[in-house]
């Protein structure tokens, strides 16, 4: 079930985040660059997919389920042999007391294979508070003695938990419909996968601190460490970059939440285990995703709040970290993020280590443990929708920006599903022009997010060359449900054709979801598409003396063939805050065009993405009337390349 959730008013903190989260929770179950993605500030501040399992089939036979009814610290291992290793071997971490642990199952003997099975374990951590780690291991399909395999790590999404059976569920481990990684696929291709629980959720001890280096990081090398001294079957090899000879051959893979880990693990490993990795849904810079350009994204900044609270283990009242949650209702009832959150969310972002800007505090009492350094080589597989609202394109073109300086072999591809099909945010367009599941479809053309996964894997976590041969190697972009185009390159900033914006008003904090048109030449007289980055460049003149004013731009199309109304294309929104010259790559965008349309700078006073965090807010309610001029650039595209 998918979530329908119109604007409303914050009057008052507990009862709406309270209510917001009863109902994600029944319906659910359960960071300017040229790359689009503004760099994140130093401050020195402080303060106070259905993958889960039902995308692919069994394998066959199907894996045993290990009963775990057993003493407990009964798992024990001979660490795995690991004499050339550059670095020591990692020790097994201790396992947790009052968890019971199933006991690591014998490898067959040489020449004799048996059914693969499923078993949990429990481990305590070296983070700064010794949690507990749960995860559950899915060995290969068929294990077979003297053979070793691949493992790919399986994360599930915000407020999610681990998956503990191949049959699970749609919805077990994440709250994304349509992606995050099919276990069963990977299990029937033989690979081993570890599915983990994050801190604060499913089984794991301590609060949810959105990826903290410091201490899901910590926690999360354990279990790369557990997996590295107990696990016989585990293959080995030479790291990307050559520097070590001898480590395990992993993979990563999951949506959203899912996706932080891989990055978050890619950085901070110093063993270099992941040759290659899955990240869908991804954000870049977490200020960007849940601030963009300093305006609070309330919508979801309210719902991802609401939904750890009411998602987390245990019973206590703090689920996710109280810096955090505080951080986040203080910054929707002032309309302002803190410069201690800022640091905060930075920390805890991929783009710390891309843009290598050294961030001062990680909270109250903490500071970075791990210091900004360009990601290690890496082969990775992005996946992003592109109507997703809350981590956008622009996110996942950053972080192919990123990791293509490191030499692997990056591949950067879009789908319609994502964040948006919770509908947290309301996407009327995709309904009107699209189709109801749409925004369910998980493919970029042809290319399914599952099938590629496996494909990538299977080259460079096995070692098949040509297996990800029918991956596109070019940017793909989805422009619906089974149509998408290949660029060389994505279109950003000035390489898009130019328009002027005539000198135009608009009124900041009034008109909810009712864009003032600026027509951006005449219509079009011929089809084509229009695919990547807008770039806005504008000035923005109060007209009178009431306050800062914030407004929301989009690009819009006016469909011969449906006049009534502008499509928001990909209902992409850029909210702009201030006055004076404001210059931005807008949020992505992928449409086809037909003779007769009408292409237009859409301009709201407010709108329903930002429903409680325009201008009019708890703390500072205002209307300011506003003059606008400036340019934009649209990314038109020259004969581009179906997509397979």
């Amino acid at each position: 079930m998918r979530l329908f959730i119109g604007a409303s008013s914050i009057a008052a903190r507990l009862l709406v985040l309270v209510a917001f989260a009863a109902l994600v929770l029944s319906a659910c179950g359960g960071g300017t660059t040229t790359s689009g993605i503004p760099a994140p500030i130093a401050s020195s501040g402080s303060g106070g997919g259905s993958g889960s399992g039902t995308g692919g089939s069994s394998p066959s036979p199907a894996p045993t389920t290990r009963a775990t009814a057993t003493p407990t610290g009964s798992a024990t291992a001979t660490p795995v042999p690991n004499a050339t290793s550059a670095i020591a071997p990692p020790t097994s971490p201790p396992l947790a007391p009052g968890f019971t642990s199933a006991p690591v199952p014998a490898t067959p003997a040489p020449s004799k294979c048996r059914t693969g099975e499923i078993y949990s374990e429990y481990i305590t951590t070296n983070d700064p508070t010794a949690d507990t780690e749960a995860f559950t291991i899915f060995e290969p399909g068929t294990l077979c003695g003297g053979k070793t395999y691949p493992l790919v790590i399986w994360g599930p999404s915000w407020a999610g938990s681990r998956q503990t059976t191949l049959q699970s569920s749609p919805g077990t481990g994440t709250v994304l419909p349509s992606i995050g990684g099919s276990i069963a696929d990977l299990v029937a291709a033989n690979y081993g996968v570890i599915s983990i629980d994050e801190r604060g959720f499913g089984q794991d001890t301590g609060t949810a601190r959105l990826m903290d280096e410091n201490f899901e990081g910590l926690m999360d090398l354990s279990t790369m460490d557990w997996a590295q001294a107990n696990l016989s079957w585990l293959a080995y090899g030479p790291t990307l970059e050559g520097n070590d000879p001898h480590e395990p051959i992993m993979g990563a893979v999951g949506g959203s939440y899912g996706s932080m880990y891989q990055f978050m693990l890619l950085n901070i490993d110093k063993r270099h285990r992941f040759h290659a990795i899955a990240p869908q849904a991804a954000p870049n810079d977490l200020n960007y995703g849940l601030f963009p350009n300093g305006v609070v994204k309330s919508a979801w900044d309210i719902g991802l709040f609401a939904t750890g609270e009411a998602g987390g283990q245990g019973t206590g009242p703090d689920h996710v970290d109280p810096f955090f949650s505080d951080g986040i209702v203080s910054a929707v009832e002032t309309n302002q993020e803190s410069s201690g959150l800022h640091d905060y969310l930075g920390y805890h972002s991929s783009s710390y280590f891309c843009n290598g800007t050294p961030i001062a505090t990680d909270g109250p009492g903490y500071v970075p443990l791990f210091p900004p350094h360009p990601p290690p080589k890496i082969n990775a597989l992005l996946f992003n929708g592109m109507r997703d609202t809350l981590f956008s394109i622009n996110n996942a073109y950053a972080n192919y920006q990123c990791l293509q300086k490191g030499g692997g072999d990056v591949r950067l591809l879009s789908y319609q599903a994502g964040h948006n099909a919770l509908q947290v945010v309301p996407d009327p367009y995709v309904y009107e022009y699209y189709g109801p599941t749409d925004d369910l479809n998980n493919n970029c053309g042809s290319t399914n997010i599952d099938t590629a996964t496996t494909a990538f894997f299977n080259q460079y976590l096995k070692g098949m060359a040509g297996a990800a041969n029918a991956i596109p190697t070019m940017p793909c972009l989805s422009i619906k449900a089974g149509d998408a185009v290949l660029v060389p390159s994505v279109t950003t900033g000035h390489a898009g054709t130019h328009f002027s914006i005539p000198p135009s008003y608009a009124v900041a904090g009034a008109n909810m979801d009712v864009p003032i048109p600026i027509k951006l030449g005449p219509a079009f007289t011929s089809a084509g598409v229009i695919g990547g980055l807008p770039r806005l460049e504008l000035k923005i003149t109060p007209l009178a003396a009431t306050g800062q004013p914030i407004l929301f731009f989009g690009i819009g199309l006016l469909h011969a063939s449906q006049p009534s109304g502008y499509e928001l294309l990909d209902n992409a929104i850029t909210p702009l805050r201030g006055s004076g010259e404001q210059d931005y790559d807008m949020t992505g965008i992928a449409a086809r065009y037909s003779a007769g349309d009408q292409l237009a700078l859409l301009v709201f006073g407010l709108q329903d993405q930002y429903y409680v965090s325009g201008n009019v807010n708890a703390a500072n309610p205002i209307v300011v009337p506003v003059a606008i001029s400036g340019d934009v650039w649209i990314p038109f595209l020259s004969n581009p390349m179906p997509a397979p």
